[in-house]
């Protein structure tokens, strides 16, 4: 028998194959850490030697397990950012898809299988644990953090969620929830402290520095600068002036935004190309939680050079592109979309 090393290439085309990922690149790199993750946390919490008992595993644990088994591939997994998550920004994500459960104090457990329907007669299937727990007869293929597999292999499986509840946002509508937010802070109106900071209201799709705008009035989506975040607000306007004000989450601020773009007649626009068997949207802002979720079922890719820097790309799977158009839907997003040649999974 002779040893024979193996290129960087070559092992993660292995790889690709032990786990069934049909992308390359970043969509591989993704896909094997979220596969590692959920083999790690059923390894860890399984019972063992006549224990009934799940025992949750901690996060340190797991990420150490995933570092080590995966480093020599990706040298920089331990290393963070939006357009490439690391190891802990991985099984967070997971945690937020449904994939992994987190409980208090950083611990974490598999939940049952469940599944969303996509396109192209595939549904998404959560949890369950790694690959080899699912039933024999279940041919998933991994692509990113989530896989995929024929939407009638779940028929007497596993529970398929409707999109808008695997969503979860609320249920009323947009309208109506912005319209009963907006009355919620007018009940809770307040007076203004002396020292607020500059302020800056959105009006007709942007931001505009109170100081230049003497004439405004009436109630407006606010905010002003404390320290190095913002800080949200409804504010109660008059030539100018604020004399009244309700504190606002940022979430429900954000999305509260979308709704004001929607009754001005300035929906956001998301571009959507599509292109070998990819789709890759270009959003500029970010989405609320609930929303923002559906871009996890893809991943993050660099932002060209020279755009603002509240822009971002995603790549997803053509079957994901129905969970997220139900998901701009919702924010009264316009989705335009266009085919192209060039592209793919990068």
């Amino acid at each position: 028998m002779k040893w024979q090393a193996m290129s960087h290439e070559g092992t993660r085309k292995i790889l690709a194959a032990g786990i069934r990922c049909r992308v390359v690149g970043e969509g591989l790199r993704i896909a094997a850490i979220a596969e590692c993750l959920r083999a790690a946390s059923y390894l860890a919490s399984a019972p063992f030697a006549g224990n009934c008992n799940w025992e949750p595993a901690a996060s340190l644990s797991l990420t150490s397990m995933v570092r080590r088994r995966l480093s020599p591939l990706w040298p920089d997994i331990a290393e963070d950012t939006d357009a490439r998550p690391g190891v802990l920004s991985v099984l967070n994500s997971l945690g937020e898809l449904g994939d992994l459960v987190r409980l208090q104090g950083g611990n974490w457990l598999t939940p049952p299988a469940h599944a969303i329907k996509a396109d192209n007669d595939s549904a998404v299937i959560l949890g369950g644990g790694p690959i080899e727990t699912l039933p024999l007869n279940i041919r998933t293929q991994a692509a990113g953090r989530v896989r995929l597999v024929d939407a009638i292999a779940c028929n007497d499986w596993i529970d398929v969620w409707d999109v808008s509840e695997w969503i979860g946002a609320p249920a009323e509508g947009l309208e109506a929830w912005s319209i009963r937010l907006i009355a919620t802070m007018k009940s809770r109106f307040t007076d203004v402290p002396s020292e607020l900071g500059e302020i800056a209201i959105y009006d007709k799709g942007r931001w505009g520095a109170l100081a230049e705008l003497p004439n405004a009035g009436g109630v407006f989506l606010s905010k002003c600068q404390t320290g190095p975040v913002a800080s949200h607000f409804i504010g109660d306007y008059f030539r100018g002036r604020i004399r009244k004000m309700a504190s606002l989450d940022f979430q429900d601020a954000r999305r509260l935004r979308f709704h004001l773009d929607a009754h001005a007649g300035r929906p956001m626009r998301v571009k959507a190309v599509t292109s070998q068997g990819f789709v890759k949207l270009r959003l500029d802002r970010r989405l609320p939680q609930q929303e923002a979720k559906a871009l996890l079922l893809g991943w993050q890719i660099p932002t060209p050079e020279g755009q603002h820097p509240g822009v971002t790309y995603h790549v997803l799977p053509i079957e994901m592109l129905s969970i997220v158009r139900t998901a701009l839907d919702g924010l009264g997003v316009v989705l335009d979309e266009r085919c192209s040649a060039e592209g793919g999974n990068q």
